[in-house]
């Protein structure tokens, strides 16, 4: 009996682990933290921890998974900064944590799964609100770009919460018959869509997009309806086209402008001071001419006379605040000079010093405002511009220098922990543009464990992703596919087990989603 109330103890524990843990990761890295310590601490206050071994050895689908971090250890081998390695593989023990707890414990039912569910979708939703106040300028905290909402996690982390979030609510959607809870569940969907779209968080609505898409076509081809089929996959079809078009005819917009007779070009401003035309430079802002009708002195001492940040100073983004109002003004038409200056209101003038380049950006909600900024990022980096501070293309030097590095230690790569000083070599030899406080590690979580660990890594690393698709066919698993192909996007571009938030966000619902619905476990009901 004693035996059986302290199973129970220490289940509840667990389960309270598992309920901390799943709301705090919208919230608190330290609060992540000391979830994992609480299951931990359930696991081995359960006792039993041989048999618990012994149950988590026989799990092969745990022991895949969990060899991540094993890498990791065998990595610090060979590394030569044996601290770094070691602050790395700290930061990646949910890799272990996770599946070995989860396998060696007695599986979760329906119900228990669901509230655990519904309680990080509250969770999630509530930092979104929390957000959406800070965004307004509610808070004394200065918001310079949209995405410096998420004040609680990395903007990028939390745009994945937000999208398995939103496949979470399509799940209740469709198990849920009240019409009231449907209405509310299609509402608190398209608050999350709109969060995403005012955040300009590219990551998040790539993964919500993409797996929408994806599980669309799963859909048609299960469906032995054949008018169903085809209706969806028309729709499915003039979705993308029309996507495709839209991209086209934007990035033909902005990179090319209204056409001027070079010849007629006005030579001086209305106070009689010379322009400065460039007429090679093909610069457009909303279609307007971003180089010319230029006259630097009437600009320099009219915006000094409205702001505090001098013309030849730096706006909040890092940006030459120069640059930013020459866009700014030829994105609302208006000529380069006190007149052009003097034009723009105190809400614009706020928006240039905070370093927003075009007046389509003021917006709160714009939906292809990330999208045009990603188009002039890739449009100034083909015609040589410096990548630096610009999150998109300062991404193809990461990469560049990620293949430098893997090319020269191809078999093993450079060990846990000499990933850093690798990197910093490695742009010295590339004589890199990017500026030293913009020279990052891969941004691209492949690249990253070939660099550490060779192409034995990576190999090593595919397995351990992948494998759960054949050993527990999760190909049909509506939770796992969601949350698996919104982790491998987020992996395209990001190092997403390089944070504390990510590595927890990955382990967690991986070893949750593969682990804690096991047919062959008993049930133990709350």
């Amino acid at each position: 009996m004693q035996n059986l109330s302290l199973k129970n103890i220490s289940f509840y524990i667990y389960l309270c682990g598992i309920f901390l843990l799943a709301v705090t990761l919208p919230f608190s890295n330290f609060l992540m933290s000391v979830s994992q310590f609480i299951l931990l601490g359930g696991w081995i206050i359960g006792g039993e921890l041989k048999e618990k071994l012994i149950r988590f050895s026989k799990n092969k689908t745990a022991l895949v998974i969990s060899s991540v971090f094993i890498l990791h250890l065998i990595g610090l081998a060979y590394t030569t900064d044996f601290d770094y390695g070691l602050e790395d593989v700290k930061k990646k023990i949910p890799l272990m944590l996770m599946p070995l707890i989860f396998s060696s414990s007695p599986a979760l039912s329906k119900k228990q799964f669901e509230k655990i569910l519904l309680l990080f979708t509250i969770s999630v939703l509530a930092a979104t609100f929390v957000c959406f106040f800070i965004l307004l300028g509610y808070t004394h905290k200065q918001i310079v770009q949209p995405y410096q909402a998420s004040v609680f996690i990395s903007h990028i982390r939390f745009g994945l919460l937000i999208s398995l979030s939103v496949f979470i609510l399509g799940y209740f959607f469709i198990a849920k018959k009240s019409i009231l809870l449907k209405l509310l569940i299609s509402l608190l969907v398209t608050w999350l869509i709109l969060f995403l779209i005012m955040t300009e968080s590219a990551t998040g609505l790539i993964c919500t997009i993409t797996v929408a898409v994806l599980l669309l076509a799963g859909f048609i081809l299960k469906t032995n309806n054949v008018v169903l089929r085809f209706s969806v996959m028309a729709l499915l079809l003039l979705g993308c086209f029309f996507t495709v078009k839209g991209f086209f005819s934007m990035t033909e917009k902005l990179n090319s402008a209204f056409y001027i007779d070079k010849k007629q070009l006005p030579s001086h401003t209305k106070n009689g001071n010379p322009y400065i035309h460039d007429t090679i430079s093909q610069g457009a802002e909303n279609g307007n001419h971003v180089w010319l009708f230029i006259c630097e002195e009437e600009l320099a001492e009219e915006w000094d006379k409205k702001s505090s940040i001098p013309y030849y100073g730096k706006d909040m983004s890092g940006n030459e605040i120069k640059y930013t109002l020459i866009r700014f003004l030829a994105s609302k038409g208006l000529y380069k000079d006190a007149e052009g200056v003097n034009a723009l209101s105190e809400k614009e003038i706020k928006s240039v010093e905070k370093g927003i380049p075009n007046v389509n950006f003021m917006r709160t909600l714009n939906p292809s405002a990330r999208l045009q900024k990603i188009i002039w990022e890739i449009n100034l980096y083909v015609k040589g511009g410096n990548p630096s501070g610009h999150s998109v293309v300062q991404r193809f030097e990461f990469w560049k220098a990620s293949i430098g590095i893997i090319k020269e230690n191809f078999l093993f790569g450079v060990g846990t922990g000499d990933t850093k000083s690798a990197f910093e070599n490695q742009y010295e030899k590339m004589n890199s543009p990017l500026k030293k406080e913009s020279r990052h590690r891969s941004h691209n979580q492949f690249l990253a464990i070939a660099t550490a660990f060779g192409i034995i890594g990576i190999s090593w690393f595919l397995i351990a992703l992948f494998y759960p698709f054949i050993a527990e066919r999760k190909i049909h698993d509506y939770f796992y596919i969601t949350f698996f192909i919104i982790a491998i996007l987020s992996m395209l571009t990001e190092d997403t087990l390089e944070t504390q938030a990510g590595v927890t966000f990955y382990a967690f619902f991986n070893s949750f989603f593969l682990l804690c619905r096991e047919k062959s476990k008993a049930h133990i009901e709350s």
